[in-house]
C-alpha cells in the first residue's frame, strides 16, 4: 500500500508544469508565495526548454543569511548561463512581479 502510494505521489510530482516548479524552487529559496507564483507563470510562458533546463541551475544558487536570494547573487549566476534573454526574462518577471 506504501509503496502504491509512494508511487501515484511520484507520478503527480512528475507532472508538475514548468510555473508550478519554478515557483516552489522560488518558495523555497525565500521568495514570498504570490510574487513566486508570479513569476513562475511568466517565466514558465516565456522561456524556451532549454533555458528553463538552464534555470535549474539557479536553485544551487547561495542564498543570503536570511534564506533569501542575494540580487547580486541572482544575477551574477544568471549572467554565467551566457544567455542574454535569459537574465532579461529572469530580472523583468522578478521587478514586475514585486509590484
Amino acid at each position: 500500500m506504501r509503496r502504491l502510494i509512494l508511487t501515484a505521489l511520484l507520478f503527480v510530482a512528475a507532472c508538475a508544469s514548468p510555473a508550478e516548479r519554478i515557483t516552489q524552487t522560488l518558495v523555497d529559496r525565500g521568495v514570498p508565495q504570490r510574487q513566486a507564483k508570479c513569476m513562475g507563470n511568466r517565466l514558465g510562458d516565456r522561456l524556451s526548454l532549454e533555458q528553463l533546463n538552464r534555470l535549474k541551475t539557479l536553485s544551487k544558487v547561495e542564498t543570503s543569511r536570511s534564506g533569501r536570494f542575494s540580487i547580486k547573487r541572482l544575477a551574477d549566476a544568471l549572467d554565467q548561463q551566457g544567455d542574454p534573454k535569459l537574465v532579461s526574462e529572469v530580472m523583468g518577471a522578478g521587478l514586475s512581479c514585486l509590484i
